[in-house]
């Protein structure tokens, strides 16, 4: 075999290899582990309870993209799943957490923050129930060990998800008939067409490459301020020159 084809071929299979690994395997992972919680939810009792999965809903001209949704008679749980190996680090009001694999270190979105929107979301959808009471839980589905994670708000193991629906002793007030009325309008925002699904990843990748070139550039993403050292609880940290103004951080690598 001509040395130029077999150069080829190590190219043509390399680039098979990394796209494998950067854009598939992620998305099975990802798969995977919402399969997981959404199975685990399947125990609720189906009169206490109703279960929406996977929902990309649209309010205007935006997007959301919310794994789990729970609506109960005591409100609506927002659960946001990730599927991790490794050790978890993080804090609740910090832009990004840290995964750790031995020695290798690779950051990651709070997914606090990311559920938050969702809740966001969703409070603009069903304006007119502006009494109901959300609930923001954060479950990891693999592997992965949470290490001083920091935070008041629920980040849990699937197998502590039940309890931790089920503990919430706030009162009930809403119907059965009013849950589903609350379901049908999800579903009704619930967008399947495919273009509308490419374009909402489009413009995550285009949102993120936009944030991380600020972020390299020592810009707060938010405000548009410079990002400065400071220093905190656990060492030094990037922080927004403005703060307590605007309480952007972003840890040093």
């Amino acid at each position: 075999m001509e040395p130029l084809i077999i150069v080829l071929l190590i190219l043509t299979l390399y680039g098979i290899s990394f796209y494998f690994k950067k854009r598939i395997v992620p998305k099975i992972k990802g798969a995977f582990g919402e399969y997981k919680v959404s199975s685990k939810l399947k125990r609720l009792n189906k009169n206490d309870y109703i279960i929406l999965n996977n929902l990309l809903l649209k309010k205007g001209y935006s997007t959301t993209q919310i794994d789990h949704i729970v609506i109960s008679k005591r409100g609506i749980f927002v659960i946001e799943t990730k599927n991790y190996k490794g050790w978890i680090h993080g804090h609740e009001n910090s832009e990004y957490w840290t995964q750790t694999i031995y020695k290798y270190k690779t950051r990651l979105r709070n997914p606090i923050k990311q559920n938050w929107v969702h809740v966001f979301a969703l409070k603009k959808i069903l304006s007119e129930y502006q009494y109901i009471k959300y609930y923001p839980i954060v479950v990891f589905a693999g592997n992965g060990k949470l290490k001083n994670v920091t935070t008041s708000l629920p980040v849990i193991y699937t197998r502590e998800l039940l309890r931790t629906i089920k503990k919430t002793n706030n009162p009930e007030y809403l119907s059965h008939h009013q849950m589903r009325l609350i379901a049908d309008k999800l579903t009704q925002h619930n967008v399947t067409n495919r273009k509308e699904s490419r374009n909402h990843v489009k413009k995550i990748k285009t949102n993120v490459r936009e944030r991380q070139k600020k972020e390299n550039l020592k810009i707060c993403p938010k405000c548009g301020n410079n990002l400065i050292i400071r220093k905190g609880k656990y060492g030094k940290f990037y922080g927004c020159q403005t703060f307590p103004k605007c309480k952007y951080t972003l840890n040093i690598y």
